[in-house]
């Protein structure tokens, strides 16, 4: 028994076929930039929450000295989580230079198969 993709192949010809798998790909292309640009746009949040959270421990230390012990810690963890993040953007980073460079790939290829 041929398979659902060779049977489809067969009915509609290989040029169609191609057009409909390139149209799928660029799709999901399309969706994993969309999913990393979301995700740039959480990590930009992040990071002014930290700054204000730090910044208003800092005033509170003027106040309170004993949030002293406290500022220290999140201010450690501040710079390891600056850390994660610029990490996980480089990924990203090179994840959607790749998506990009398959969409025009495909754009490319795309627009001559016709």
């Amino acid at each position: 028994m041929a398979s659902v993709t060779r049977r489809w192949w067969m009915m509609f010809g290989p040029a169609t076929w191609r057009r409909y798998r390139a149209a799928r790909q660029k799709a999901a292309c399309e969706r994993l930039l969309q999913e990393l640009s979301g995700r740039a746009l959480v990590r930009e949040a992040e990071d002014l929450v930290e700054t204000v959270w730090i910044e208003g421990l800092d005033r509170a230390e003027h106040a309170d000295p004993t949030v002293r012990l406290i500022l220290e810690r999140e201010r450690a963890a501040f710079v390891r989580a600056a850390r994660r993040r610029a990490t996980e953007a480089d990924k990203d980073q090179q994840r959607m230079a790749a998506a990009t460079a398959e969409m025009v790939l495909l754009t490319r290829t795309g627009s001559q198969g016709e």
